[in-house]
């Protein structure tokens, strides 16, 4: 009798602990933006020293950059659509750490990052466990894995 209780209990354990996995594969984790190349004039500008990092997860994309060094708790939040080779990024909004989030609606904000539209559109011209490159009509991104 024991011996069936701890069977069903195990059983039970394992169907509750079921885990829950984004689809996203190599694509969720921390990534180090290292490098932007203008494509219209072939420029390419070491970015390591920004600080500026993607935090991918499930359905969220997180952009987090440094202010003097200092990660102050804000960031920019986006949801995103991955369709094969094309990553969409949409319904940005600006994260206040002690504040109420809102949403942006001046693509001024989003530009320093190398997003150009509320609404932008990347494609994946590299992803794997170290390195991802996303370009842009008008740039190309370089990231490391963190």
């Amino acid at each position: 009798m024991k011996k069936l209780l701890s069977i069903l209990a195990l059983g039970m354990l394992m169907v509750s602990c079921e885990l829950e996995t984004s689809g996203n594969k190599e694509l969720d984790g921390y990534w180090q933006m290292d490098q932007v190349d203008t494509l219209s004039t072939g420029g390419v500008a070491d970015t390591r020293e920004a600080l500026v990092f993607w935090g991918i997860q499930g359905k969220l994309l997180q952009i987090r950059f440094s202010e003097g060094g200092n990660f102050l708790g804000e960031g920019l939040f986006f949801r995103f659509n991955r369709d094969g080779s094309y990553l969409t990024l949409h319904s940005p909004v600006l994260h206040h750490l002690y504040e109420t989030d809102e949403p942006i609606e001046d693509v001024e904000i989003l530009k320093p990052f190398g997003i150009f539209n509320l609404e932008e559109v990347f494609y994946l011209e590299v992803l794997n466990d170290d390195v991802l490159v996303v370009s842009n009509d008008n740039l190309r991104l370089h990231f490391r894995r963190y």
